[in-house]
C-alpha cells in the first residue's frame, strides 16, 4: 500500500488524526485574506504574486498610464480575455489568473495594482 497522503487521511476523517491533520495543513494561515500591492512598477500587464495565491477574490489597477485601466477587476481563469471595468466602475473589469495562480494579467499595462487573495 502506497504511503498516505494528506488528501487520503483527510477523506478518512479519523477525529483522532484531525487536529494534527490540520496543523500540517495551515489551514488558518491559508484561509486568511492577504492583500499584495505592487507598489510603482514599471509599465507592465502581468502582475506575479510572491507566493501564489489559491484564489484572488478581487484584484485593484490604482495607476495606469491607459484611460479606463484603473478600477476593480474580477479574476477569471486563465483562458479568459481581460477586459476593461466600465466607467466609474458601474462594473468590474475582467482579469485573467494563470492556472498556477501566480500570475494576474490586465487587458492593458499598469502602474500599480493590489491583488486581495487567499494563499
Amino acid at each position: 500500500m502506497a504511503d498516505p497522503t494528506l488528501k487520503t487521511e483527510l477523506d478518512r476523517a479519523d477525529l483522532n488524526r484531525l487536529s494534527e491533520l490540520l496543523a500540517k495543513l495551515k489551514l488558518g494561515t491559508m484561509l486568511e485574506l492577504q492583500e499584495y500591492d505592487t507598489g510603482t512598477i514599471t509599465a507592465a500587464a502581468a502582475v506575479t504574486i510572491p507566493g501564489g495565491a489559491l484564489l484572488v477574490q478581487s484584484a485593484r489597477v490604482v495607476t495606469s498610464g491607459t484611460a479606463g485601466s484603473v478600477g476593480c477587476y474580477l479574476c477569471a481563469d486563465s483562458s479568459a480575455t481581460p477586459c476593461l471595468p466600465t466607467a466609474a466602475d458601474a462594473r468590474p473589469g475582467v482579469a485573467a489568473l494563470s492556472a498556477d495562480g501566480t500570475t494576474v494579467t490586465f487587458p492593458n499595462k499598469i502602474g500599480r495594482a493590489s491583488c486581495r487573495e487567499r494563499v
